[in-house]
C-alpha cells in the first residue's frame, strides 16, 4: 500500500477474529491494483521462502534481484525490500491489466490488507495475543459495494494462519533482540542474520552441508527434520539466530530448546 499522507491506519476500534468489517477487491473497481505501485514492502523471511520457491529461484539469487536491504534505524536489523519497478514504482509481479503474476505466492502483508496486524508477546504469557486495525487510504473502493468477512473468515480465505504462524517464529527473535539490550549488531553479526533469516539455501548449506561442530550438537530427529522440510528448515534458521546473537550463543536450536 502507498506509504502517505492519505494512508492511515485506523486504530479506534480493535478487531479480532470473530469482529467484521466490508471489503472486496475486485477487477472491475478503478483502483485495482493502485496499491502495488509506490509501497515500502517489507518482505518477512517466510514471505521470501515462498516467493524464491514460486520463481525457481535460489534465495540468494531472489535477494540480489528483487530486493534491497538496509539497517533499521530503530532495531539496528537488516530489513529486506522489494524493489518497485520503472517510472511508476510498480511492483515486479504486477503484470498491467491481468494483476499479480504470483498471487498464490503473495507476501503476507498483501493477504493481510486491508487489515494490519497487531501482535504482541511477553514472558507472562504463552504464545501471541493478535488483534487488526484497518488500513484506510483515501483512493480504495475497496470499502463500497464489498462482502462482509469475520476477521478469521478473511485470515483463513487469504491462507495467513501459516504466514503468521511463521512471522510469530520471526517476532520470537525480535523479542529476544530487545530483551538482550543489544542496540547494533557488527557487521558479522548482520551476516549471520541475514542468512539464517532470509537466505534459506545459504543457511542449508552452511548448516546441513558445511562441516561444522553445530549440527552434530543435535539430536539426529532434527537433522532429519530440517533437512526434509524447508519451512521447518526456516524456523530453525530463525531460531538459530536468535540463540547465536542473543541468548548466549548456545549450539543446539532445536523447536523445544528455543522456546520462550
Amino acid at each position: 500500500m502507498p506509504d502517505g499522507p492519505e494512508t492511515y491506519m485506523d486504530d479506534s476500534k480493535r478487531l479480532t477474529d470473530e469482529d467484521t468489517f466490508c471489503f472486496s477487491c475486485t477487477p472491475e473497481k478503478k483502483c485495482f491494483t493502485n496499491c502495488c505501485h509506490d509501497l515500502n514492502l517489507v518482505l518477512m523471511p517466510y514471505d521470501i521462502m515462498v516467493l524464491k520457491n514460486r520463481l525457481g529461484m535460489t534465495s540468494g539469487d531472489f535477494l540480489k534481484k528483487y530486493t534491497s536491504v538496509h539497517v533499521g534505524f530503530e532495531t539496528g536489523l537488516p530489513v529486506i525490500m522489494l524493489k518497485m519497478e520503472g517510472p511508476y514504482l510498480k511492483c515486479p509481479f504486477l503484470e498491467e491489466g491481468k494483476g499479480c503474476a504470483v498471487y498464490e505466492a503473495r507476501p503476507g502483508a498483501c493477504r493481510t490488507y486491508p487489515l494490519a496486524r497487531m501482535a504482541r508477546r511477553s514472558k507472562d504469557m504463552e504464545g501471541v495475543e493478535e488483534f487488526f486495525y484497518i488500513v484506510r487510504e483515501s483512493d480504495c473502493l475497496g470499502f463500497k459495494d464489498c462482502r462482509t468477512w469475520t476477521v478469521k473468515e478473511w485470515k483463513e480465505n487469504e491462507g495467513l494462519n501459516e504466514y503468521n504462524e511463521m512471522n510469530d517464529v520471526f517476532g520470537e527473535l525480535l523479542q529476544a533482540k530487545t530483551e538482550s539490550g543489544i542496540d547494533r549488531l557488527t557487521a558479522d553479526q548482520i551476516d549471520i542474520f541475514y542468512m539464517g533469516c532470509y537466505d534459506i539455501d545459504s543457511f542449508r548449506q552452511h548448516f546441513l552441508e558445511g562441516p561444522n561442530l553445530e549440527r552434530y550438537m543435535e539430536s539426529p530427529e532434527v537433522i532429519e527434520l530440517i533437512s526434509g522440510d524447508e519451512k521447518e528448515l526456516l524456523k530453525y534458521g530463525m531460531r538459530w539466530v536468535k540463540k547465536k546473537l542473543f541468548l548466549g550463543g548456545c549450539l543446539s536450536c532445536s523447536a523445544g530448546s528455543c522456546s520462550t
